[in-house]
């Protein structure tokens, strides 16, 4: 379920009665150049009609129809892990890759113990789905910017930089050059170093969401079929918190 204040916000028609609400006192103050009491009233009327909104959808059940609506579960583009698999098999390291494998994996399993565990009706079912949902994109955005950062240092060879430092440290020929390439190869180093630490945050998150769903995965099979699912609730705080994480710094 969401909030009633995300449900107002994400209405469209929420944002056409801004935009008109906006353009209508900018007009009258633009072109009647009312006194300051009329001024203080439109404004007054404004702020009612702002806060009059959210009781006109409620009045009307579409504020309830927004909270409570049924998330449909999303589909995975194929051509987008397709392309994004083979970006991560030309790392090195495997777990990228392997990290994508287990995503996909766990958040079928998921989906499917969802599925035969509560009906799509129940608003557990919607608030679950949601939340797996965000956190299975937090994390597929984060595989997206692991491929990124390690584009971005393919070509920044340790190996060449190390080797050329040794051989400065041995050159008295020009030392003022020797400083400077000194320099620009260190650079080159600190840029691939935090390049790499910054995959190994983003690692480590995924590692974080996949063992919140596996966690909300058992602790959905753990229980009975038609029952309420008390004993996930600590295992569905947790996936909570990382969707909500995920939308703090989307």
């Amino acid at each position: 379920m969401k909030s009633w204040s995300r449900s107002v916000v994400s209405y469209p028609p929420t944002w056409i009665a801004a935009v008109l609400l906006g353009a209508t006192v900018w007009l009258v103050l633009s072109f009647i150049e009312p006194s300051g009491v009329f001024v203080a009233i439109l404004v007054v009327l404004a702020l009612l009609a702002i806060v009059a909104w959210p009781f006109t959808m409620s009045a009307s059940g579409t504020l309830a129809k927004l909270q409570f609506e049924i998330p449909r579960v999303e589909e995975v583009d194929p051509e987008e892990i397709a392309a994004l698999r083979a970006q991560l098999i030309e790392m090195d390291d495997t777990q990228p890759i392997e990290q994508l494998d287990a995503l996909l994996r766990k958040r079928q399993s998921l989906i499917n113990v969802l599925q035969r565990r509560l009906d799509a009706g129940e608003l557990t079912y919607a608030r679950y789905l949601s939340s797996s949902q965000q956190v299975f994109a937090s994390a597929l955005d984060n595989l997206h910017e692991v491929a990124v950062a390690h584009e971005s240092i393919s070509t920044i060879k340790e190996t060449y930089i190390d080797r050329r430092l040794a051989e400065l440290s041995t050159d008295d020929s020009d030392v003022d050059s020797a400083e400077r390439e000194r320099s620009a190869l260190e650079r080159r180093r600190e840029m691939r170093t935090r390049q790499r630490r910054r995959i190994a945050q983003l690692l480590a998150q995924n590692e974080a969401a996949l063992t919140a769903l596996d966690r909300t995965t058992t602790a959905l099979a753990d229980v009975p079929i038609g029952k309420k699912p008390e004993d996930a609730e600590a295992a569905m705080a947790a996936l909570e918190e990382l969707a909500d994480r995920a939308i703090k710094y989307a």
